[in-house]
């Protein structure tokens, strides 16, 4: 209203007139009846409404939020409600703070709605920061993935509505080498017409800072961002670009306002391009005394001046992005150390069940090896003594002999098979009284075939009155004649194999030597293990099945070797598994005479 209109005691005029402060009545329907000239202006940041307008038409989103807030506490107890600190941004007034006031009075019988608003004072907007910064640190606080805490920064930066009203701002994050400052992420509109458009658009409806910081969803999946793609291909060494913006900020954690960007020396000129505006701000992230980015912002299109008001609220708010940023990082890394783990130990799982597969896999083909490798020794001779029949058909002597052989070798091959048949839980040592010196004698003579073949010489050196062995004649058969059959495969060129047996106060000992080609000391030590052979052919289980059972027995070997000069290999048999000779019974109950026979019915 004018100083030239007259108002009458009931006009509702003369409630607010002659008062300094911005001022609107509304009827109880709310619906407009009067407002001065300095709450359209100056609040509303347009011209005024006439009356009858709806309230909720004639307010600003914002300012209708507030109101209808304190609407809803003065109806119900009648009483003004104070709104202290709202932020206001339009196109036209991008960013003020105001204290609201609202009541109810009465005019000529009418009841009103007051609505007093002020500018806030220096005081006033200390505490609005203070407020606003707070409610900016809820947001950040219900982040923890680091695209979103970054977004939430942003937002922060730039809404006009619970923000600080910048109209665009980048970040930038330290690498965590520490050796580069990299563009991660920027917010704002892209050109004059955009921004006007979202002024608009954040006039005529009500936001509050958390449905801007919701919106990071759709802001992700946008395909064009063209402020976005600026930040992402800007990176800085903070070694060598420490002298200009905005690794300088960094370095020196201090903000720097920048009102000329062509006369500044700190403004590189890639920067400068970017940005395509003069006047910008750069405050530094620092998180317990160290830079952990910047943030950088302006107000390219509302060309509003950067305050120093402006800069501390950033500047204060910088810190605690920076601590959000560290946290969220933080959290990244323990999540992807956790999916890790967690990958890790389903490979570990994996890699288990494999290794239980594969170890399934070699004890299958270990025992196949075995088997194959045990009936091949008698199935061998039983082929060479009837390769001997069937040459000297007509000499009596041969064909017996052969005869017996190949009966003794059928035997063997029946004992085998019986023991592979055998419940793998009952298999146990048969142990009986063996003649250690029939034993050596039988398989000399059972591979006399073989040695001929070979060109082998067999000299045989056994000690006398040598006690009986308690141990299973099978196996131990069947060790000494891999251990022969090792030492002839050792002599291709021929050569002579000499067992012999010897005892002392401890032990008897059984020594198999050959001249034959000898083994290296890498090879003695694994001659042992299943597989492993020096041979062009072979299975490499011989020596192995020959380990299992000296060391089942409780007996132990050992082997001598050098290249060129042959091999030796010695069993060591504690007397304490032997028969004394006034021994009369086994432990199977057998008289001494008994035992013997079956020893040698055995061989």
């Amino acid at each position: 209203m004018d100083d030239g209109h007259e108002c009458e005691a009931s006009c509702p005029c003369s409630i607010f007139m002659h008062i300094p402060v911005a001022m609107l009545l509304a009827d109880r329907e709310l619906h407009v009846v009067e407002g001065n000239a300095a709450f359209w202006e100056n609040v509303c940041g347009c011209e005024a409404v006439p009356a009858g307008i709806p309230l909720r038409d004639a307010l600003p989103g914002e300012l209708w939020a507030g109101v209808e807030r304190a609407l809803a506490q003065v109806v119900e107890n009648e009483e003004p409600v104070e709104v202290p600190g709202l932020r206001l941004y339009s196109s036209g007034q991008p960013q003020r703070v105001i204290d609201l006031r609202v009541s109810l009075a009465s005019s000529g019988g009418r009841k009103l709605v007051m609505i007093a608003a002020s500018t806030v004072p220096d005081t006033g907007r200390r505490l609005a920061e203070l407020t606003l910064l707070n409610d900016m640190l809820r947001v950040l606080r219900q982040e923890t993935e680091v695209d979103r805490v970054l977004f939430a920064i942003l937002t922060c930066a730039t809404a006009g509505t619970g923000g600080i009203g910048f109209n665009r701002a980048w970040l930038f994050v330290v690498d965590p080498g520490g050796q580069w400052l990299e563009g991660r992420m920027a917010l704002g509109p892209s050109s004059e017409e955009e921004a006007h458009d979202i002024w608009a658009r954040v006039a005529a409806e009500p936001h509050t800072l958390d449905d801007f910081t919701a919106a990071y969803d759709r802001w992700a999946v946008r395909v064009a961002q063209p402020l976005q793609e600026t930040v992402r291909g800007l990176r800085f060494s903070l070694p060598d670009d420490a002298d200009q913006l905005p690794v300088y900020a960094a370095v020196h954690r201090r903000p720097v306002h920048v009102t000329s960007s062509v006369d500044n020396p700190l403004v590189p000129k890639v920067l400068r391009e970017v940005l395509n505006v003069d006047e910008f701000v750069v405050v530094p992230m620092v998180v317990a005394g160290q830079a952990r980015g910047v943030l950088m912002a302006d107000n390219r299109y509302s060309r509003h001046e950067i305050s120093d008001a402006d800069i501390r609220l950033l500047t204060l708010f910088a810190q605690h992005a920076g601590l959000a940023v560290e946290s969220a990082i933080a959290y990244e890394e323990i999540q992807r150390g956790r999916r890790e783990l967690e990958q890790a130990y389903m490979s570990l799982q994996q890699t288990q069940g494999e290794l239980v597969r594969a170890e399934q896999l070699a004890a299958i083909g270990e025992m196949a090896a075995r088997i194959a490798h045990d009936l091949r020794n008698p199935l061998v001779t039983i082929g060479g003594w009837a390769r001997d029949i069937v040459e000297e058909p007509d000499d009596a002597g041969i064909v017996r002999h052969a005869a017996d052989i190949i009966s003794s070798e059928a035997a063997r091959l029946e004992e085998i098979l019986s023991m592979l048949l055998e419940p793998l839980a009952q298999r146990e040592l048969h142990l009986r009284p063996v003649d250690l010196n029939a034993l050596v004698v039988d398989r000399a003579v059972t591979n006399e075939g073989l040695f001929k073949e070979h060109g082998v010489e067999v000299r045989l050196n056994l000690a006398e009155d040598l006690p009986r062995v308690r141990g299973d004649i099978v196996q131990l058969r069947r060790s000494l004649q891999n251990l022969i059959e090792n030492a002839v495969d050792a002599m291709a060129a021929g050569g002579t194999l000499e067992i012999s047996t010897t005892q002392d106060e401890e032990n008897l000992w059984l020594r198999i030597e050959d001249t034959g080609t000898g083994m290296s000391k890498e090879a003695t030590e694994r001659i042992f293990n299943a597989f492993y052979t020096t041979k062009h052919y072979g299975s490499g289980i011989g020596l192995a099945v020959v380990w299992d059972a000296v060391r089942l027995h409780g007996f132990e070997i050992e082997v001598q070797s050098s290249p060129g000069e042959g091999t030796a290999f010695t069993i060591r048999i504690p007397k304490m598994h032997t028969l004394r000779a006034d021994t009369n019974a086994d432990e199977d109950g057998l008289s001494e005479d008994e035992s013997a026979r079956a020893g040698l019915e055995d061989l």
